[in-house]
C-alpha cells in the first residue's frame, strides 16, 4: 500500500459520517461519446430522440457518394445497433415505449417502424425533403411535420394530413399530441398576422379560443387535456409586442379558458414551450441584447423569472422535461454558444464545463434532447457534415473519475488534484465546481463512499 493509500484510509476513518448535500441539478456529468462503428471522422451518429431509459434513436451517416449514406440506429442498454435498411435516406426519429422506434424513409416517402431486425413501412404519403417525426405516444399516435405542415398516424385511424381537414388552412403546424390523440398546433402558421390556434380530437379542426382577437397559437396539450395557448393581438413578429399565455381545459369538446398565466409586453423573439404537467417556459428579449426566461410550476401557476448568466445576448429554448427541467442554449457577447439547463428550484446552470474528463465544450455542449432523470444528448464536436454528439448522464455524488463507483480511487483523485483548479480546467475532482479541490470535495467523496 502506498503512502497515499494509507493517508486516504486514515481520512476515511476520521471524516465519516458527513452532512448530505441539498438536491438540485447535478454538478457534473459522465460522458459517452456517440461514435460511428468506423470512427467519428467524416462519419457520425446523428441522434434524434432520448427516452427515460437512456435509449436513443437516429441515423448513422456513412459519408457522401455511397449507395447507403444514412440508415437508422438504435442505442439500447449501452449497445449500438445499426439497423438494416433497404433504401438510402432512412432515419429513426422517435422512440416507442418498447424501445423500438418510428422514422421516415425519404426514398419511398414512408413512415417506418424500426426494430433491431429492420424497418417496416406503416404508411405512405408525399413528403418533402424536410420531413420529421416529433412525437410518439404510448397509445400509438405518431406526430410529424412535412416542413411546417402537420400529420398524424395511428394504426386505428391511419394517416391524416391535417391541412386536408375541414377548418384547416395552409401550413397547419402540428405542435403536440397527447395519449388521447388530441392534436394541437397552429393554422396558417407562417402568417404572423393571421395564424390561429387549433385542436383536433378526431373530427374537424377547431379554434380553441375564437373570442381572442388577433393571432393565437397552441404550443402544447398535456395528459389532462389542458392546452397551452399563446395570444398576440398585434401578431407574432420578431420585432416585439404583447404576448399573453393561457391554459385552457378541454372537457367533452368544450374548452374553458383560464386566467392568463403571464403577459409580456414589448417581447421580441418570444417563444413558449410546455411539458405534460402544465409546466411552461417562456423566453424573449426586451431589446436586441436583453434575454429573459420565465418558468411556471405545474398547472401554469407561480410564474418565476430566473436570473441569467452575465453577458448573454440571446436565448433559445430547445425543450422541457417531465421533471420541469428546461434546456437550450445561450449566445454570449462574444457570439459563443453555451448549453444550459434551468428549473424554478435550481435556477440556471451552464453545461459545457461540467463534464468529467472533458475540457469546457463551448461552443459545443448544447443540448438536443433530455429526459426526466437529467440525461442529455449534447453537441460534442463538428465535422462539417452532421457534427458529433454525446450522451451525458448525471454523475453519482462523490464520483471524481466518472466510473459510477465511489471508492479509494476517487479519494486519491481528489488528493492528487488538491489546490486551486482554474474554472476552465477539466472537471473531475472539483466535485462542487468552485474552482478549488479541498476538504469539501473530499467530504463529498466520503459521504458516498462504497464501504
Amino acid at each position: 500500500m502506498t503512502a497515499q493509500h494509507i493517508w486516504a484510509v486514515c481520512l476515511l476513518a476520521m471524516l465519516i459520517p458527513v452532512i448530505a448535500k441539498a438536491d438540485g441539478f447535478p454538478d457534473r456529468y459522465v460522458v459517452t461519446v456517440l461514435e460511428h462503428p468506423e470512427g467519428n471522422g467524416t462519419k457520425t451518429l446523428v441522434p434524434f430522440d432520448l427516452d427515460e431509459n437512456n435509449r436513443i434513436t437516429g441515423f448513422a451517416f456513412h459519408g457522401y457518394g455511397l449507395d447507403m449514406t444514412r440508415q437508422p440506429f438504435l442505442y439500447l442498454d449501452g449497445n449500438l445497433q445499426i439497423v438494416p435498411a433497404k433504401w438510402d435516406y432512412t432515419e429513426g426519429h422517435q422512440l416507442a415505449a418498447d424501445g423500438t422506434a418510428f422514422g421516415i424513409d425519404d426514398t419511398t416517402d414512408s413512415i417506418i417502424h424500426i426494430d433491431p431486425s429492420g424497418a417496416t413501412a406503416v404508411a405512405s404519403a408525399t413528403f418533402g425533403a424536410f420531413t420529421g417525426l416529433t412525437h410518439v405516444t404510448t397509445s400509438g399516435f405518431v406526430l410529424g411535420l412535412d416542413y411546417d405542415d402537420g400529420f398524424v398516424w395511428q394504426a386505428d385511424i391511419g394517416y391524416v394530413r391535417l391541412s386536408t381537414l375541414e377548418g384547416s388552412t395552409a401550413s397547419t403546424y402540428a405542435a403536440d399530441v397527447n395519449e388521447s390523440g388530441i392534436v394541437v398546433g397552429t393554422n396558417n402558421f407562417n402568417n404572423g398576422s393571421a395564424s390561429r390556434a387549433f385542436f383536433w380530437d378526431g373530427s374537424v379542426l377547431s379554434d380553441p379560443a375564437p373570442d381572442l382577437s388577433g393571432t393565437t397559437r397552441c404550443v402544447a396539450v398535456d395528459q389532462q387535456d389542458r392546452l397551452v395557448l399563446a395570444h398576440a393581438p398585434d401578431g407574432f413578429w420578431p420585432g416585439g409586442g404583447l404576448h399573453t399565455i393561457y391554459l385552457a381545459t378541454l372537457d367533452d369538446g368544450t374548452l374553458t379558458l383560464d386566467d392568463p398565466v403571464a403577459s409580456i409586453s414589448a417581447a421580441y423573439n418570444f417563444d413558449v414551450i410546455a411539458n405534460d404537467h402544465g409546466e411552461i417556459a417562456m423566453s424573449w428579449h426586451t431589446n436586441n441584447e436583453d434575454p429573459h426566461l420565465l418558468l411556471t410550476e405545474p398547472g401554469g401557476i407561480a410564474a418565476t423569472s430566473l436570473t441569467l448568466p452575465p453577458d448573454m445576448i440571446a436565448i433559445e429554448l430547445t425543450g422541457i422535461t417531465d421533471a420541469g427541467m428546461v434546456y437550450g442554449r445561450f449566445l454570449d457577447a462574444q457570439y459563443t454558444n453555451h448549453g444550459f439547463v434551468a428549473s424554478v428550484e435550481s435556477g440556471v446552470h451552464l453545461i459545457g464545463h461540467r463534464l468529467i474528463g472533458a475540457p469546457p465544450l463551448s461552443p459545443y455542449g448544447t443540448p438536443r434532447d433530455a429526459n426526466a432523470s437529467g440525461a442529455m444528448i449534447i453537441s460534442w464536436d463538428h465535422n462539417y457534415n452532421y457534427g458529433h454528439w454525446a450522451l451525458i448522464e448525471p454523475a453519482l455524488g462523490g464520483d471524481a473519475d466518472g466510473t459510477w463507483t465511489i471508492d479509494i480511487n476517487d479519494v486519491l483523485s481528489v488528493i492528487a488534484a488538491w489546490g486551486p483548479q482554474p474554472a476552465g480546467s477539466i472537471c473531475g475532482p472539483d466535485l462542487n465546481m468552485d474552482s478549488v479541490v479541498d476538504v469539501n470535495d473530499l467530504l463529498e467523496v466520503l459521504e458516498h463512499f462504497d464501504l
